[in-house]
């Protein structure tokens, strides 16, 4: 929904007045049922006469009634003032023009026939969805095909190496020793002076592979 109002109205003053020194305009509104009531609230201050120094204050109320349409949603009622002027005229008479709009979002329609229904759909261009459907396609969700890859000790950096080292072993001095194309478990250990079971406790592999890091303790040290 989307409506343009004006109002023009006349207002006196008790008595004449020499002139208008501020004036400002509000809305106070509610809904009832199918309607929005409410007014707005003309007010401002004005000097009596030409050497008058002190101010007096007036108000005045302009109410306003519509009809609302049944297929929106009263939640979703908005009044915005878009034009607001006025006239002082005579020394008595306040002339007032207001321009407001009426917003609101559709609700749920309803059809009393089937054939309502039709008719609603031709000229709007619409369709009908299956909801069940549309439920039962937002939760499906496709997921990516993924391949778990394994890494073998070839590909473990320095950095990784290093970082299993546990608290209670921190103080004690380590080699990274690469896997070279002469390299035999046997040569690794007799050249670090270590046993087979403690090179298998710092590492885990099957075979040696070239270009292998292999984290070798310095139990000399």
């Amino acid at each position: 929904m989307n409506e343009a109002h004006v109002l023009d109205k006349e207002f006196l003053f008790k008595s004449s007045i020499y002139e208008i020194t501020s004036i400002s305009i509000e809305d106070n509104h509610d809904i009832n049922g199918s309607k929005i009531e409410g007014e707005f609230i003309i007010s401002g201050d004005y000097r009596l006469h030409e050497i008058s120094i002190n101010k007096e204050d007036f108000c005045f109320k302009l109410p306003y009634t519509h009809e609302l349409p049944s297929n929106i949603n009263l939640d979703t009622v908005e009044l915005e003032i878009t034009d607001f002027n006025y006239e002082f005229n005579n020394n008595d008479e306040l002339k007032v023009h207001v321009e407001y709009i009426l917003t609101a979002e559709e609700g749920i329609k309803l059809f009393e026939s089937e054939a309502e229904l039709n008719k609603f759909l031709d000229n709007n261009d619409a369709e009908i969805i299956d909801l069940k459907e549309s439920t039962r396609a937002q939760n499906e969700v496709l997921l990516p095909e993924t391949k778990e890859e394994t890494e073998t000790p070839s590909k473990i950096d320095e950095n990784m190496i290093l970082g299993s080292i546990n608290e209670e072993e921190k103080y004690v001095k380590y080699h990274i020793h690469t896997v070279t194309m002469n390299d035999s478990i046997e040569s690794i250990t007799k050249e670090y002076n270590i046993s087979l079971n403690t090179l298998k406790k710092y590492n885990t592999f099957e075979n040696l592979e070239l270009n292998m890091k292999l984290l070798i303790p310095d139990e000399e040290s």
